[in-house]
């Protein structure tokens, strides 16, 4: 079996696992180097105001070969970079990634309002992510019915019930599956997700594996 982790800061050792690790580019990006496929993206926490030279290395980096996606990118309301420059950041990077076709890797944080405003606005072609999903069925079931893949991570250990209803609420082809910045194991991650949505593990992998090739295409 091969295991697909849709978003790591880490790329695993596992010969078994293919590992999309997440690379955040920021001013001080000087030289870009990576050991396998990645996203690129600015990430909220390191919007400033000279937000848009950060993006001109993005535009860059994003016809390199192994960068798949851009990301992660988004908006949060409980950091400390200014808000309406993150807004504007964002607004500005979901439309690169539609002139540069590659998908949208997505952190979002108390502003879901926002970013389904954003997509309404932006109304894209290429896939949107939202990484890292750990709200309820209600949230999931916006942002699916907006168009976007839900990817979940090692939040599911808590078993949380609303977090586990949105899992199951799903579909199929718009789950993707992630160990984030955690130190787990992705296939850990696999036997949850397998056994919370009854299916085998080898079902799940063959599933992860069609989403994966069909969001980050190569």
């Amino acid at each position: 079996m091969t295991y697909f982790d849709a978003h790591s800061h880490r790329r695993s050792a596992d010969p078994s696992t293919t590992t999309l690790v997440c690379v955040r580019i920021t001013a001080s990006t000087e030289i870009f180097e990576t050991d396998g496929i990645c996203t690129v993206g600015l990430h909220p926490w390191d919007v400033t105001e000279d937000w848009r030279d950060v993006v001109d290395i993005v535009e860059d980096l994003s016809q390199e070969d192994l960068v798949l996606g851009i990301g992660e990118v988004g908006i949060d309301r409980a950091c400390d970079a200014p808000w309406q420059h993150q807004v504007d950041a964002f607004e500005y990077i979901a439309d690169l990634a539609e002139r540069v076709s590659k998908p949208l890797v997505i952190h979002c944080v108390k502003a879901h309002d926002e970013l389904l405003r954003i997509r309404r606005f932006i109304n894209p072609v290429q896939p949107w992510v939202l990484h890292g999903f750990v709200k309820g069925a209600d949230l999931a079931k916006q942002c699916l019915d907006a168009g976007m893949y839900l990817s979940f991570g090692p939040a599911l250990f808590k078993e949380s019930a609303s977090l586990i209803e949105a899992l199951r609420l799903c579909p199929t082809d718009r789950l993707l599956i992630e160990t984030d910045d955690e130190h787990v194991s992705i296939s850990d991650v696999y036997t949850t997700v397998a056994k919370l949505r009854g299916v085998t593990t080898e079902e799940l992998c063959a599933i992860q594996q069609q989403n994966f090739e069909t969001v980050f295409k190569r």
